[in-house]
């Protein structure tokens, strides 16, 4: 879900005050009381950049979002897909119609009735061409029966195969069979939402405290923009008793990992995450590192929209083989579990036999630089220039993200032997840039929202709003649809294989750098934390600490 860009726990200090206001607020509450209440401290860097269920498409915004409010279906405490706000769904017509019934206890925050007039309000306004959410696309990738013409408004929002039958029944109809479509209705996008809400604050709709009514375990309870955010167990929820906690907050939003790093070892914090600096520290002090691969995949954005430098092939391709993933690892993530990606698909996700991956086979050879080189001057010599114009990598404005970009600047000056500059901006701003395609270069990723290759695959067609270096081949788009029609997964992983080849050999549509690993430390006594690699990330729900009961 970069783009679900997916920072979740990057811990990512940047003043003495920050900490002063941590360490006051840790008096205040330590993680002895904490443990006593059943509560969480923990840091998430960055301020969510929308509340929406219908906007949101990054990793901050899914972690709250998935503790507020919950789907059709959703995931249990070891990660299977189980009944959610619907008690029970029926799947008929050779599995192209899907009748939910929602549960007659299941409750929005404010004490109302959850019904499927709310999901059928949320299923269109996702939909909605006239709302123009980023994440659009999704209803016609589970091909809910003429979606993709609403959204390209060929046809009317009234002909969107999703309709409330009464209070307690929902009928989706599909275009054709979608072996998924259960975990795609567990995911945010598809989260319901509240009509009469969202038309009284209007644009101030899930920007406040009293605007984010939600249906799940926990409610918005304080939002300090830029500050602090925290929510509590809501005992409307059909579901609260499987609840243990009673509070998860984050106190601070540090960019800063040692800053985050230090307030865990202090008590500050009962879950942080670590890059490769405090990594080594950990392990020199002996601390208890855990470790996971958080199924994201990381890659470098190219602007290629006509009179942006990344337009030309060449230097597209120059760029692709130059990047020394290795190197990178060894130089800038250095967590256990980061892998080279050369393809969009990573390793674990499942082909028809074996993994997508093993079935479609995708290498070339990493760190050429004198391949590169050769190709830059052919690019020169083709248009006539002695020199390649300066560009800008587009990064964030935490530690890591500065030094990634720095990284990236130094390899870029000495291959393209041009000026690079870096345009470091806080996340919102950037994300905000990568839509509007105010870059040259940039950083991006996206975590999967569905165990299946297309949740990659589709990012990069014509008209996926996540496609933010305007990459643009009507002969992708359509092995993509030929994907999205046929549920035989051979000939899928085919139509899958030969569009990958498209958009990073032929094309060099973007660089693959990563599949990300994470390490991180928990609180000792701080027992199931879920880290997961679909789904909000760390997954809170059914934590507790050791030893403590919840208070009601």
């Amino acid at each position: 879900m970069f783009n679900r860009l997916k920072t979740g726990l990057a811990a990512l200090t940047v003043a003495t005050a920050l900490l002063t206001v941590s360490a006051a607020q840790a008096q205040q509450n330590s993680q002895a009381d904490r443990r006593n209440n059943q509560e969480v401290f923990l840091n998430m860097a960055d301020e969510p950049p929308s509340m929406d269920p219908n906007k949101g498409v990054d990793a901050v915004s899914y972690f709250w979002l998935g503790h507020m409010f919950e789907g059709l279906m959703t995931t249990d405490k070891n990660g299977n897909i189980v009944p959610g706000a619907a008690s029970h769904v029926a799947v008929t017509d050779g599995g192209k119609t899907y009748t939910f019934t929602i549960r007659p206890n299941a409750k929005w925050h404010d004490g109302k009735k959850v019904t499927a007039k709310d999901f059928e309000y949320a299923f269109t306004r996702l939909a909605d061409p006239a709302f123009a959410s980023e994440y659009s696309f999704i209803a016609a990738t589970a091909q809910i029966l003429n979606a993709a013409e609403v959204i390209k408004k060929t046809k009317p929002l009234s002909e969107l195969g999703v309709k409330a039958t009464n209070d307690s029944t929902l009928v989706i109809k599909l275009a054709s069979p979608v072996a998924f479509f259960k975990s795609l209705m567990s995911f945010q996008a598809f989260f319901p939402v509240r009509k009469d809400i969202v038309e009284k604050y209007g644009d101030k709709f899930a920007t406040s405290v009293e605007s984010v009514v939600g249906n799940g375990p926990f409610k918005l309870v304080a939002w300090k923009k830029e500050s602090s955010m925290r929510m509590e167990k809501a005992s409307t929820y059909w579901n609260a008793s499987a609840i243990k906690l009673r509070a998860i907050e984050a106190p601070v939003m540090l960019k800063d990992v040692g800053a985050a790093f230090n307030n865990f070892r202090t008590g500050g914090l009962d879950i942080t995450g670590l890059d490769k600096e405090r990594l080594e520290t950990a392990q020199r002090e002996r601390l208890q590192v855990k470790t996971f691969a958080d199924g994201s995949l990381f890659y470098l954005e190219m602007n290629q929209r006509q009179g942006k430098l990344f337009s030309n092939l060449k230097l597209r391709q120059a760029l692709r083989i130059a990047i020394n993933r290795r190197e990178y690892i060894n130089k800038v993530s250095g967590v256990p579990g980061d892998k080279p990606a050369f393809g969009l698909v990573p390793d674990y996700m499942p082909g028809a036999a074996k993994t997508y991956r093993q079935e479609a086979k995708l290498d070339y050879r990493d760190g050429d630089v004198a391949g590169a080189k050769k190709l830059i001057k052919e690019y020169l010599a083709e248009t006539k220039q002695k020199k390649v114009p300066s560009f800008a990598i587009l990064a964030g404005d935490s530690t890591n993200a500065k030094k990634e970009a720095e990284y990236y600047q130094d390899l870029l000056k000495k291959v393209f032997e041009t000026d690079v500059k870096i345009d470091s901006v806080p996340f919102k701003t950037r994300l905000q840039k990568q839509r509007d395609g105010q870059f040259d270069l940039a950083s991006g990723g996206w975590g999967p929202d569905y165990l299946d290759a297309m949740t990659f695959m589709d990012l990069f067609m014509t008209t996926n709003d996540n496609n933010h270096g305007g990459y643009v081949n009507k002969a992708y788009d359509e092995l993509i649809l030929k994907a999205q029609r046929t549920d035989n997964l051979a000939e899928r992983v085919k139509l899958f294989s030969e569009a990958e080849k498209m958009l990073i050999l032929k094309d060099s549509g973007l660089v693959p750098v990563i599949q990300r690993g994470r390490a991180y430390l928990l609180a000792d006594g701080l027992l199931n934390v879920r880290r997961n690699q679909i789904g909000q990330d760390p997954d809170m729900r059914f934590a507790s600490w050791r030893g403590a009961s919840a208070k009601k």
